[in-house]
Formats: C-alpha cells, structure tokens, sequence
C-alpha cells in the first residue's frame, strides 16, 4: 500500500465527523478576509471622484483667498487715506 493519500482521502480524512481540520478553518478565515478587503478596494472611478471633489475644494478655497486679499487691500487703502487725513487737519491747526 502506498502511504500517499489522494486530495479526495485527504478531505475524507480531515473532516472528523462533519468538522473541519485547522487548515480548513483557517482557508475560510483568509478567504472571508480577502473579500472584505475586496469589498474595500477604491476602483478607479472612486479615485477620479476624489480627485474631482479635493479639486473643487481648493479651487473654492483659491476664490475665498483672493476674495479676503482683495478686501484686506481695501481696507489698509482706506486706512492709509483716513490716517492721512487726520495728520492734515491736525496740522492744520498747528
């Protein structure tokens, strides 16, 4: 007799009334861990979106600075002229 067992006696020999071996339970621990980590794959199209998305955000972000600049501007301007201003009429009245 050989002492080699065949995948088919393996199987017979390693289900011990119905239960399975370590081996057995561990391939089905892997396998339902590796479709979890399928399910959480981000696809190329995921990616895409995200790019869009992170893109309109800093665009927004890029308007809203230019917006606060243009205002600081105005109003250091309008210091400068109110500043100006006083110091004129103050010498005039000295």
């Amino acid at each position: 007799m050989s002492e080699e067992c065949t995948m088919e006696e393996q199987s017979e020999v390693s289900h011990h009334h119905g239960q399975p071996n370590g081996n057995e339970r561990r391939l089905a621990a892997v396998e339902r861990d590796v479709a979890v980590i399928r399910s959480n794959y981000a696809t190329r199209e995921d990616v895409v979106r995200f790019e869009s998305k992170v893109q309109d955000r800093l665009s927004g972000i890029a308007s809203h600075v230019n917006e606060m600049e243009n205002r600081l501007v105005r109003w250091i301007f309008g210091t400068f002229v109110a500043l100006a201003a006083v110091a004129f009429t103050a010498g005039k009245f000295m």
